[in-house]
Protein backbone atom coordinates (compact mmCIF):
# COMPACT_ATOMS: atom_id res chain seq x y z
CA UNK A 1 0.00 0.00 0.00
CA UNK A 2 2.88 2.33 1.05
CA UNK A 3 4.61 1.23 -2.20
CA UNK A 4 0.95 2.55 -4.55
CA UNK A 5 1.15 5.67 -2.34
CA UNK A 6 4.15 7.13 -2.97
CA UNK A 7 4.23 5.84 -6.61
CA UNK A 8 0.86 7.38 -6.92
CA UNK A 9 2.28 10.88 -5.50
CA UNK A 10 5.03 10.81 -8.00
CA UNK A 11 2.59 10.05 -10.47
CA UNK A 12 0.38 13.34 -9.97
CA UNK A 13 3.00 15.55 -9.22
CA UNK A 14 4.89 14.67 -12.97
CA UNK A 15 1.43 15.41 -14.46
CA UNK A 16 1.09 18.33 -13.52
CA UNK A 17 -0.55 20.57 -15.98
CA UNK A 18 -0.80 19.12 -19.35
CA UNK A 19 3.29 17.81 -19.69
CA UNK A 20 1.77 14.36 -19.90
CA UNK A 21 3.84 13.01 -22.97
CA UNK A 22 6.23 11.77 -21.04
CA UNK A 23 3.87 10.34 -17.90
CA UNK A 24 3.10 7.29 -18.58
CA UNK A 25 0.78 6.68 -15.22
CA UNK A 26 -1.52 9.10 -14.19
CA UNK A 27 -3.44 8.66 -10.20
CA UNK A 28 -6.83 9.07 -9.83
CA UNK A 29 -6.24 11.83 -7.78
CA UNK A 30 -4.72 14.29 -11.21
CA UNK A 31 -7.38 12.29 -13.16
CA UNK A 32 -10.04 13.95 -11.22
CA UNK A 33 -8.70 17.39 -11.07
CA UNK A 34 -9.12 17.13 -14.97
CA UNK A 35 -12.08 16.14 -16.10
CA UNK A 36 -13.31 18.99 -17.10
CA UNK A 37 -10.12 19.76 -19.22
CA UNK A 38 -11.49 19.40 -22.57
CA UNK A 39 -7.84 18.37 -24.16
CA UNK A 40 -7.99 14.96 -22.01
CA UNK A 41 -10.34 12.18 -23.11
CA UNK A 42 -10.87 9.43 -21.00
CA UNK A 43 -11.36 6.11 -22.64
CA UNK A 44 -12.54 2.98 -21.48
CA UNK A 45 -11.57 -0.28 -22.64
CA UNK A 46 -13.84 -2.81 -20.11
CA UNK A 47 -17.04 -4.91 -21.66
CA UNK A 48 -19.50 -3.13 -22.35
CA UNK A 49 -22.34 -4.12 -19.85
CA UNK A 50 -19.10 -2.97 -17.11
CA UNK A 51 -19.35 0.47 -18.89
CA UNK A 52 -22.74 0.77 -19.42
CA UNK A 53 -23.31 -0.13 -15.76
CA UNK A 54 -20.93 2.66 -14.58
CA UNK A 55 -17.65 4.38 -15.75
CA UNK A 56 -15.46 7.27 -14.85
CA UNK A 57 -17.82 10.68 -15.73
CA UNK A 58 -17.39 11.62 -19.59
CA UNK A 59 -15.79 8.62 -20.46
CA UNK A 60 -15.75 7.50 -24.12
CA UNK A 61 -15.77 3.50 -24.65
CA UNK A 62 -14.36 1.13 -27.22
CA UNK A 63 -13.96 -2.78 -25.98
CA UNK A 64 -10.85 -4.32 -25.80
CA UNK A 65 -10.99 -6.31 -28.58
CA UNK A 66 -11.71 -3.68 -31.11
CA UNK A 67 -7.71 -3.17 -30.39
CA UNK A 68 -6.59 -6.22 -31.81
CA UNK A 69 -7.11 -8.34 -35.53
CA UNK A 70 -6.83 -11.66 -36.90
CA UNK A 71 -4.52 -11.98 -40.12
CA UNK A 72 -3.42 -14.94 -41.58
CA UNK A 73 -4.56 -17.32 -38.58
CA UNK A 74 -2.88 -15.25 -36.13
CA UNK A 75 -4.91 -13.43 -33.44
CA UNK A 76 -3.71 -10.51 -31.72
CA UNK A 77 -2.55 -8.38 -34.21
CA UNK A 78 -1.97 -5.19 -34.76
CA UNK A 79 -5.00 -3.84 -37.47
CA UNK A 80 -4.47 -1.94 -39.96
CA UNK A 81 -3.96 1.61 -39.73
CA UNK A 82 -6.45 3.21 -41.28
CA UNK A 83 -9.25 0.95 -39.52
CA UNK A 84 -7.38 2.20 -36.26
CA UNK A 85 -7.49 6.10 -37.55
CA UNK A 86 -11.29 5.99 -38.40
CA UNK A 87 -11.96 3.87 -34.98
CA UNK A 88 -10.35 6.22 -33.34
CA UNK A 89 -11.12 9.33 -34.50
CA UNK A 90 -15.23 8.58 -34.34
CA UNK A 91 -14.38 8.46 -30.36
CA UNK A 92 -13.58 12.39 -30.87
CA UNK A 93 -9.63 11.81 -30.85
CA UNK A 94 -8.16 13.99 -32.53
CA UNK A 95 -4.19 14.33 -32.12
CA UNK A 96 -4.27 17.20 -29.96
CA UNK A 97 -6.18 15.04 -27.07
CA UNK A 98 -4.66 13.55 -24.55
CA UNK A 99 -5.84 10.34 -24.07
CA UNK A 100 -6.37 8.31 -20.16
CA UNK A 101 -7.57 4.42 -20.72
CA UNK A 102 -8.46 2.91 -17.84
CA UNK A 103 -8.65 -0.78 -17.74
CA UNK A 104 -11.28 -2.55 -14.89
CA UNK A 105 -7.76 -2.30 -12.67
CA UNK A 106 -8.43 -5.97 -10.86
CA UNK A 107 -5.24 -7.50 -12.14
CA UNK A 108 -1.94 -7.91 -14.00
CA UNK A 109 -3.57 -9.53 -17.24
CA UNK A 110 -6.59 -6.76 -17.58
CA UNK A 111 -3.44 -4.06 -16.93
CA UNK A 112 -2.53 -6.23 -20.33
CA UNK A 113 -5.03 -4.76 -22.13
CA UNK A 114 -4.19 -0.65 -21.33
CA UNK A 115 -0.78 -1.49 -22.27
CA UNK A 116 -1.73 -2.99 -25.41
CA UNK A 117 -3.89 0.03 -26.23
CA UNK A 118 -1.09 2.46 -24.87
CA UNK A 119 1.52 0.72 -26.98
CA UNK A 120 -1.01 1.17 -30.76
CA UNK A 121 -1.34 4.55 -29.87
CA UNK A 122 2.76 5.10 -29.42
CA UNK A 123 2.58 2.76 -33.25
CA UNK A 124 0.42 5.77 -34.42
CA UNK A 125 2.56 8.01 -33.22
CA UNK A 126 0.57 9.80 -30.55
CA UNK A 127 2.72 10.19 -27.30
CA UNK A 128 -0.05 12.19 -25.22
CA UNK A 129 -1.54 8.79 -23.73
CA UNK A 130 -1.59 7.47 -20.39
CA UNK A 131 -2.76 5.05 -18.04
CA UNK A 132 -5.04 5.27 -15.27
CA UNK A 133 -3.37 3.41 -12.55
CA UNK A 134 -5.37 1.38 -10.76
CA UNK A 135 -8.03 1.22 -13.05
CA UNK A 136 -11.50 1.64 -12.59
CA UNK A 137 -11.71 -0.54 -9.92
CA UNK A 138 -8.90 2.34 -7.95
CA UNK A 139 -10.81 4.91 -9.15
CA UNK A 140 -13.55 3.68 -7.17
CA UNK A 141 -11.71 2.12 -4.09
CA UNK A 142 -10.53 6.14 -3.72
CA UNK A 143 -14.06 7.08 -3.97
CA UNK A 144 -14.24 9.03 -6.69
CA UNK A 145 -17.55 9.35 -8.36
CA UNK A 146 -19.05 7.59 -11.45
CA UNK A 147 -21.58 7.95 -13.83
CA UNK A 148 -23.81 5.77 -16.15
CA UNK A 149 -24.81 8.57 -18.66
CA UNK A 150 -24.13 7.66 -22.37
CA UNK A 151 -21.93 9.81 -24.12
CA UNK A 152 -22.04 10.49 -28.14
CA UNK A 153 -18.60 12.14 -28.81
CA UNK A 154 -18.04 14.65 -32.35
CA UNK A 155 -16.39 12.69 -34.59
CA UNK A 156 -12.82 14.26 -35.18
CA UNK A 157 -9.81 13.53 -37.48
CA UNK A 158 -7.01 11.25 -36.59
CA UNK A 159 -4.25 11.42 -38.28
CA UNK A 160 -1.26 8.44 -37.99
CA UNK A 161 2.14 8.88 -37.51
CA UNK A 162 3.14 5.33 -37.89
CA UNK A 163 6.41 4.75 -35.30
CA UNK A 164 7.67 1.17 -37.13
CA UNK A 165 10.60 1.18 -33.53
CA UNK A 166 8.11 0.06 -31.55
CA UNK A 167 6.42 -2.94 -33.97
CA UNK A 168 8.82 -6.64 -34.51
CA UNK A 169 7.15 -8.42 -36.85
CA UNK A 170 7.98 -12.09 -37.58
CA UNK A 171 11.02 -11.23 -39.99
CA UNK A 172 12.50 -8.83 -37.57
CA UNK A 173 12.57 -12.45 -34.95
CA UNK A 174 14.02 -13.74 -37.73
CA UNK A 175 16.35 -12.04 -38.71
CA UNK A 176 17.85 -10.76 -35.23
CA UNK A 177 17.23 -14.22 -33.07
CA UNK A 178 21.15 -14.95 -33.18
CA UNK A 179 22.06 -11.32 -32.74
CA UNK A 180 23.95 -10.93 -29.52
CA UNK A 181 22.79 -6.76 -29.71
CA UNK A 182 19.12 -7.56 -29.65
CA UNK A 183 17.30 -9.54 -26.29
CA UNK A 184 14.20 -11.20 -26.45
CA UNK A 185 12.01 -11.64 -23.66
CA UNK A 186 9.39 -14.13 -23.20
CA UNK A 187 6.12 -12.40 -20.33
CA UNK A 188 4.26 -15.29 -19.88
CA UNK A 189 4.11 -17.64 -17.06
CA UNK A 190 7.19 -19.85 -16.37
CA UNK A 191 4.99 -22.90 -17.57
CA UNK A 192 4.55 -21.42 -20.79
CA UNK A 193 8.34 -20.26 -21.04
CA UNK A 194 9.71 -23.81 -20.31
CA UNK A 195 7.07 -25.65 -22.92
CA UNK A 196 5.50 -27.38 -19.59
CA UNK A 197 2.16 -25.22 -21.15
CA UNK A 198 1.29 -24.69 -24.28
CA UNK A 199 -1.19 -21.66 -25.24
CA UNK A 200 -4.60 -22.86 -27.76
CA UNK A 201 -3.70 -20.95 -30.77
CA UNK A 202 -0.10 -21.84 -30.69
CA UNK A 203 0.91 -25.37 -32.75
CA UNK A 204 3.98 -25.95 -30.50
CA UNK A 205 5.23 -25.32 -27.02
CA UNK A 206 8.15 -23.78 -26.39
CA UNK A 207 9.85 -19.99 -26.49
CA UNK A 208 12.46 -18.40 -28.81
CA UNK A 209 15.24 -19.81 -28.53
CA UNK A 210 17.68 -17.60 -26.49
CA UNK A 211 15.20 -15.62 -24.70
CA UNK A 212 14.44 -14.66 -21.20
CA UNK A 213 11.49 -14.51 -18.64
CA UNK A 214 10.09 -11.54 -17.34
CA UNK A 215 6.47 -12.83 -15.91
CA UNK A 216 4.34 -10.18 -16.65
CA UNK A 217 2.30 -10.72 -13.04
CA UNK A 218 5.10 -10.06 -11.16
CA UNK A 219 4.97 -6.16 -12.69
CA UNK A 220 1.86 -5.28 -10.99
CA UNK A 221 0.91 -5.24 -7.34
CA UNK A 222 -2.53 -6.59 -6.38
CA UNK A 223 -1.72 -6.30 -2.52
CA UNK A 224 -4.58 -4.12 -1.99
CA UNK A 225 -7.26 -6.06 -4.12
CA UNK A 226 -6.34 -3.29 -7.11
CA UNK A 227 -3.71 -3.31 -9.70
CA UNK A 228 -1.33 -0.74 -9.25
CA UNK A 229 1.75 -0.72 -11.76
CA UNK A 230 5.68 -0.54 -9.86
CA UNK A 231 7.80 1.58 -9.39
CA UNK A 232 10.80 2.08 -11.97
CA UNK A 233 13.38 0.72 -9.36
CA UNK A 234 11.55 -2.39 -8.96
CA UNK A 235 11.02 -3.12 -12.35
CA UNK A 236 14.19 -2.51 -12.91
CA UNK A 237 15.79 -4.76 -10.45
CA UNK A 238 13.10 -7.42 -11.35
CA UNK A 239 14.80 -6.94 -14.99
CA UNK A 240 18.22 -7.31 -13.83
CA UNK A 241 17.41 -10.02 -11.80
CA UNK A 242 15.41 -11.96 -15.30
CA UNK A 243 19.20 -11.69 -16.60
CA UNK A 244 18.30 -8.37 -18.81
CA UNK A 245 20.29 -6.32 -20.06
CA UNK A 246 19.53 -2.55 -18.81
CA UNK A 247 20.99 -1.03 -21.93
CA UNK A 248 20.52 -3.49 -24.42
CA UNK A 249 21.11 -2.01 -28.06
CA UNK A 250 17.26 -3.16 -28.88
CA UNK A 251 14.33 -5.82 -26.76
CA UNK A 252 11.74 -7.74 -28.38
CA UNK A 253 9.25 -8.54 -26.13
CA UNK A 254 6.93 -11.54 -27.05
CA UNK A 255 3.60 -14.23 -25.10
CA UNK A 256 1.25 -15.93 -27.26
CA UNK A 257 -0.18 -13.17 -29.09
CA UNK A 258 1.09 -9.86 -27.79
CA UNK A 259 -1.35 -9.57 -25.10
CA UNK A 260 1.38 -10.15 -22.05
CA UNK A 261 3.84 -8.87 -23.82
CA UNK A 262 2.70 -5.61 -24.05
CA UNK A 263 2.82 -5.33 -20.10
CA UNK A 264 6.55 -6.37 -20.32
CA UNK A 265 7.01 -3.98 -23.06
CA UNK A 266 5.24 -0.96 -20.73
CA UNK A 267 7.50 -1.75 -17.56
CA UNK A 268 10.67 -1.75 -19.75
CA UNK A 269 9.97 1.13 -22.15
CA UNK A 270 7.85 3.44 -20.37
CA UNK A 271 8.88 2.53 -17.01
CA UNK A 272 12.26 1.53 -16.30
CA UNK A 273 13.38 3.27 -19.63
CA UNK A 274 15.31 1.12 -21.79
CA UNK A 275 16.04 2.08 -25.10
CA UNK A 276 15.09 0.99 -28.03
CA UNK A 277 12.03 -1.33 -26.90
CA UNK A 278 9.44 -3.26 -29.51
CA UNK A 279 7.03 -5.89 -29.16
CA UNK A 280 6.17 -8.76 -31.25
CA UNK A 281 2.28 -8.68 -31.46
CA UNK A 282 2.05 -11.77 -33.57
CA UNK A 283 3.85 -13.34 -30.85
CA UNK A 284 4.10 -17.44 -30.13
CA UNK A 285 1.53 -17.91 -31.87
CA UNK A 286 2.82 -16.16 -35.31
CA UNK A 287 6.24 -17.88 -34.87
CA UNK A 288 5.16 -21.08 -34.08
CA UNK A 289 3.29 -21.46 -37.66
CA UNK A 290 6.10 -22.71 -39.86
CA UNK A 291 7.44 -25.88 -38.34
CA UNK A 292 11.15 -25.09 -39.32
CA UNK A 293 11.39 -22.04 -37.34
CA UNK A 294 13.46 -23.16 -34.08
CA UNK A 295 11.47 -23.47 -30.82
CA UNK A 296 13.10 -23.81 -27.83
CA UNK A 297 11.63 -26.05 -24.38
CA UNK A 298 13.26 -27.53 -21.42
CA UNK A 299 12.85 -31.47 -21.21
CA UNK A 300 11.39 -32.63 -17.87
CA UNK A 301 14.13 -34.04 -15.58
CA UNK A 302 17.07 -31.85 -17.02
CA UNK A 303 18.12 -28.68 -16.15
CA UNK A 304 19.34 -27.16 -19.20
CA UNK A 305 17.34 -25.92 -22.22
CA UNK A 306 17.76 -27.53 -25.53
CA UNK A 307 16.96 -26.09 -29.00
CA UNK A 308 14.29 -28.15 -30.97
CA UNK A 309 12.99 -27.73 -34.24
CA UNK A 310 8.85 -27.75 -33.42
CA UNK A 311 7.92 -31.26 -33.41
Amino acid sequence: MLLRTVFASTALSLASGLTLASTPLVSADWLGNELSNQSVTVLDIRSSEAFAEAHVPGSVFQTYGDWRAEREGVTGNLPELTVLAEMIGKLGIDNDQHVVIVPPGENSSDFGSAARVYWTFKVLGHDSVSILNGGYKGWVQQGFEVSSAPLSPAPAQFAVDFQPQYLATTDDVEANLNNGDVQFVDARPTDFYTGQTKAGPARVAGTLPGSVNLNQATLVDTSDGVAYFLTRERIRLLAEEATLKLDADRTVTFCNTGHWAATDWFALSEIAGLPNVAMYDGSMTAWTQDPDRPVQTERRGLGKLLGIFGS
